[in-house]
């Protein structure tokens, strides 16, 4: 004979071992207003009034949080480097490099731990902070496209 139990669903909390490890974040990003696609170990949002995020998950670590912007191929590389240089002395939260070609600006930052809300929120917060410096810093217009 068996005995059988009844669980309350609330009891039962599935979606924290079934889930893909960036479910809450796409869901904390949804809630923002990103449009969230989904593609291998990356989320992709998109955003009308902010800058477009690429989200990986870092198993164990975190999540990297990656902004990339093309540069512009008509300024002079030492330029570009020193355009870099100047918003990684602006910035308090990102990084910012640009790839061997010189094609690409890379902005990131890193989230670590298992998703908390709180967390994540500050820092979404802290990327606008350095975004902003980002937008007006007087070289951005003219070192990307």
């Amino acid at each position: 004979m068996y005995i059988v139990r009844f669980i309350p669903v609330s009891e039962i909390n599935i979606g924290d071992y079934l889930a893909h490890p960036l479910v809450r974040y796409r869901n904390h990003l949804e809630f923002n207003g990103y449009h969230v696609d989904e593609e291998d170990e990356l989320l992709l949002c998109r955003h009308a009034r902010k800058h477009g995020l690429i989200v990986k998950n870092v198993p164990n670590r975190g999540v990297l949080i990656r902004i990339l912007y093309s540069c512009n191929l008509n300024v002079d590389r030492h330029n570009l480097l020193e355009y870099v240089n100047e918003l990684n002395l602006l910035f308090m939260f990102m990084k910012a490099y640009i790839d061997n070609s010189g094609s690409n600006l890379y902005m990131e930052t890193f989230c670590e731990g298992e998703y908390d809300r709180t967390n994540f929120s500050i820092v979404l917060d802290n990327i606008d902070y350095d975004m902003e410096m980002f937008i007006n810093h007087h070289q951005t217009r003219e070192c990307l496209l």
